[in-house]
C-alpha cells in the first residue's frame, strides 16, 4: 500500500469515525407530526439534513390530527409535537398537563388561508356559494374532526358573521377523521365541512363538494398550528430544543419563499409532495398559496390563541378554567433560536 493510499484510507476512516461520533452524540427529539403541508418547515429541515447538521436526531411519530397527539405528549411518549389550539388542550393544561406552546406552525395569513369550508353540491345549488350565504346553513349538519377544534372555531365564527348562533342553529357532527369527512360530504351524510385546504381541494376535485370559503376570510392571521413541548424536556434539553428550532426556522424560511412562487422552488415542492398527503408535485402547486404561512421568527400569534381560549370558555363553555398567557407559552426558545440563526448562519453556503 502506497503512502498516498494509506493516507486516503486514514482520511476516510477519520471521516467515518467523526460521523459515528456525531451520530452517537446527536440529541434525540421525539416529534409528533402529521401529513399536512403546514408542517412544511419541519419536512424541509428534515429532508435537507438541517436537524442532523445541528446535532439533532428527530424521531417522528405521525398523527392524522393534532388533537390525537395530545395524550402522547402529556404522557412523555413525545418531547415536542404539532398542535392546533383547541378546547381539549386548554383544559388539559389547566388541569396541570406539563406542556407549553413554543413555536408557530402556521397561520391563516390573509391570502394564504390554510383551512377551507366545503358544502355539498346540493347546498351550493341552493345558494351557499360564499361566506355571505352562510345563513342558509341553519339547521344543517356540519362535519368536523373534533369538538372544540380549530376547525369548529373557524366555522362557528363564520356562522356568527351570517347572523346564526352556532351553539343551536346547526348540528355538529364531530370526531371524524378529515379523509372520512370528505367522503361523508360526497355521500351527503353532512352538508358542510371545515377541512385542511389540501383535503378541501381533494373533495372539490372529486366532485364531493365545492370550496365556498377559505378561513382567512373569517379569521385573518389567526393561529392554526403550533409546536408544544414538555416543560421537563425544555428544562433538561434546552440547547437541543433551540437547535431543533434553528433548523426548523431555516425550513420555514424556505417554505414561505416557495409558497409565494412554487415554480421557482421545485426542490421544495418535491419535498412537500413526498412527505405530505398530497403525494404529487402538481397537487402541491395547485393548492398554493393555501399552504398556510409560518412566522419566520417562530413567534406564534399569541393574541389569536388567547382569543380562541376565551371563545371556548365564554361562548361555548367548553373550557372550564382559563390558563394565563404566561402558563401557555414559552417564547424564549423561538427568540434564542432566531438570534442564533442570524448570528451563527449555520446554513449559509450549504
Amino acid at each position: 500500500m502506497t503512502l498516498r493510499t494509506r493516507l486516503t484510507v486514514l482520511c476516510a476512516m477519520s471521516i467515518l469515525a467523526a460521523t459515528s461520533v456525531a451520530t452517537q452524540a446527536a440529541d434525540v427529539i421525539r416529534v409528533g407530526e402529521g401529513p399536512f403541508i403546514t408542517g412544511g418547515g419541519y419536512y424541509i429541515a428534515e429532508a435537507k439534513g438541517y436537524f442532523t447538521k445541528l446535532g439533532v436526531e428527530v424521531r417522528p411519530k405521525m398523527f392524522i390530527d393534532g388533537a390525537m397527539a395530545v395524550p402522547s405528549l402529556i404522557s412523555g411518549e413525545l418531547d415536542i409535537s404539532f398542535m392546533t389550539p383547541n378546547a381539549g388542550l386548554f383544559n388539559s393544561i389547566a388541569k396541570g398537563a406539563p406542556v407549553v406552546f413554543i413555536l408557530d406552525r402556521g397561520n391563516n395569513k390573509r391570502g394564504f388561508g390554510y383551512t377551507a369550508i366545503n358544502v355539498t353540491q346540493d347546498m351550493h345549488d341552493a345558494g351557499v356559494k360564499s361566506l355571505a350565504d352562510f345563513a342558509k346553513l341553519k339547521g344543517k349538519r356540519i362535519g368536523l374532526g373534533a369538538t372544540g377544534s380549530i376547525n369548529q372555531y373557524l366555522f362557528a365564527r363564520g356562522l356568527q358573521k351570517a347572523g346564526l348562533d352556532p351553539r343551536k342553529d346547526v348540528q355538529w357532527i364531530t370526531n371524524v377523521p378529515q379523509p372520512d369527512l370528505m367522503k361523508m360530504l360526497g355521500q351527503k351524510q353532512v352538508d358542510a365541512t371545515d377541512l385542511a385546504y389540501q383535503f378541501g381541494y381533494f373533495a372539490q376535485n372529486n366532485k364531493w363538494g365545492p370550496i365556498v370559503a377559505v378561513d382567512d376570510e373569517i379569521d385573518p392571521d389567526g393561529a392554526v398550528g403550533l409546536y408544544a413541548a414538555r416543560k421537563q424536556f425544555i428544562q433538561q434539553h434546552r440547547d437541543a430544543l433551540v437547535r431543533f428550532a434553528m433548523a426548523y426556522l431555516q425550513g420555514v424560511k424556505e417554505f414561505d419563499a416557495a409558497v409565494i412562487a412554487p415554480d421557482k422552488h421545485t426542490d421544495i415542492v418535491d419535498i412537500l409532495a413526498k412527505r405530505t398527503a398530497l403525494q404529487k408535485p402538481e397537487l402541491v402547486r395547485a393548492i398554493a398559496p393555501h399552504w398556510s404561512y409560518s412566522n419566520e421568527d417562530g413567534i406564534p400569534n399569541v393574541k389569536s390563541v388567547m382569543a380562541q381560549q376565551d371563545y371556548w370558555a365564554d361562548y361555548f363553555h367548553l373550557v372550564e378554567k382559563k390558563v394565563p398567557e404566561s402558563e401557555l407559552f414559552d417564547l424564549s426558545i423561538a427568540r434564542e433560536a432566531k438570534d442564533r440563526l442570524d448570528r451563527e448562519k449555520p446554513f449559509e453556503g450549504r
